[in-house]
């Protein structure tokens, strides 16, 4: 047998998935670990996808079809503030992190680098040791807010890319115009990218959401980042989009047609019809997210811990008092007390911690799942 080295050896593996597979879970379990909402797709969505199904067999073009790629540019100008060309400036993918790699693929040579701010997605941190590059990991402050002066002192002559996730997973936290603004005109003068994730755009709780390529008015260095996974419910449907520099075109293309050719046909008719339809879907579930996030908030008030309470995405990261290894907790959580969280060194985090999400509960599971957590960090920790 030959010797394993390929370029996927020293990257983590699939982290959620890993957990899982190695703990005994309940049957009883109640999950606050993978980040889905509690919702489905519009009726919208399902109608269009049905209806694709007698046609929708064939490929599309490998960028999307112009029909979805127009509704996209409207979406992005009414919601976004973004002025994008559908014809030069947006690319259909099959998810939020086929989006990321494509744009990776395309920048990047074998040992550049790209900052990421810690506690980050670990998706993040696997795609750029995967095309070869070399994450340059910036801490964030005590509300996991970006500490600006560390992000410019991390940048180098090897740097392609700062990336930023608001709102934010795996923290919740949501980033000011202000800082956004900093960052990406920071990029503009040192003739960097700057990478915007903005997969939980609509789940907002107190401020607003920024797209930072409204600064950037021509789309000249801000690669943009967008999924209906969470917005719309569609996270099996594997449909996302990039907003780009029109000059990358050409280059991300080479990627997009290499790795998958096109998103899925049906999913992109659906896509198009919930744009179409009902831009802001989300937006009627947060009141009852909300609700639940309180019930977290609440339910989290320990000496134990320290849970800053952040306003973004559905996703709280919770800080523990205690030397005990986060992978260690976290099994001891799904097996002896019947709750998936998922631990913070996966995310880069320096300290024990825990990410918990709470978009896929209603009240009812929420209060169980707050009960079984408080009992159990409080046993763990003590």
């Amino acid at each position: 047998m030959p010797e394993f080295c390929g370029r996927t050896h020293g990257i983590q593996k699939a982290p959620i998935q890993e957990l899982l597979m190695e703990a005994k879970i309940p049957e009883d379990v109640i999950s606050l670990g993978q980040g889905v909402p509690f919702f489905g797709p519009p009726e919208e969505a399902i109608s269009a996808a049905s209806d694709a199904l007698n046609e929708g067999y064939g490929y599309t073009e490998d960028i999307g079809t112009f029909g979805l790629r127009k509704a996209i540019a409207k979406k992005l100008l009414r919601q976004n503030h973004i002025h994008a060309d559908p014809e030069r400036n947006i690319m259909v993918t099959a998810g939020g992190n086929q989006a990321f790699i494509n744009a990776l693929m395309a920048i990047t040579n074998i040992g550049d680098d790209v900052v990421i701010l810690s506690p980050y997605y670990f998706n993040h941190f696997m795609a750029i040791k995967l095309v070869g590059c070399n994450p340059i990991v910036v801490e964030t402050d005590e509300n996991y807010l970006p500490q600006i002066e560390e992000i410019f002192e991390a940048v180098t002559p090897h740097t392609k890319a700062i990336v930023t996730i608001s709102p934010n997973n795996p923290t919740g936290a949501v980033y000011s115009k202000h800082v956004l603004e900093e960052i990406n005109k920071f990029c503009s003068d040192m003739n960097i990218y700057h990478i915007s994730d903005e997969v939980y755009e609509q789940f907002v709780f107190k401020g607003i959401h920024q797209s930072p390529a409204s600064f950037d008015k021509n789309i000249e260095h801000t690669i943009s980042i967008f999924s209906f996974s969470k917005s719309f419910g569609m996270p099996g449907y594997r449909i996302g989009y990039l907003v780009l520099p029109s000059f990358l075109y050409n280059e991300i293309l080479k990627v997009q047609d290499t790795i998958g050719i096109c998103a899925p046909t049906i999913s992109q008719y659906a896509a198009e019809a919930v744009l179409n339809s009902c831009p802001s879907y989300a937006k009627s579930f947060l009141p009852a997210m909300e609700k639940v996030r309180n019930i977290f908030i609440e339910g989290m008030d320990m000496e134990c811990i320290n849970m800053p309470v952040t306003h973004g995405s559905f996703y709280f990261f919770i800080k523990l008092h205690t030397n005990k290894p986060s992978w260690e907790i976290a099994k001891v959580l799904i097996e002896k007390y019947g709750v998936i969280t998922i631990p913070g060194n996966v995310f880069g985090s320096s300290y024990p911690s825990i990410r918990i999400s709470y978009g896929n509960l209603d009240e009812e599971q929420a209060e169980e799942g707050v009960k079984r957590l408080a009992k159990g960090l409080k046993k763990i920790l003590k």
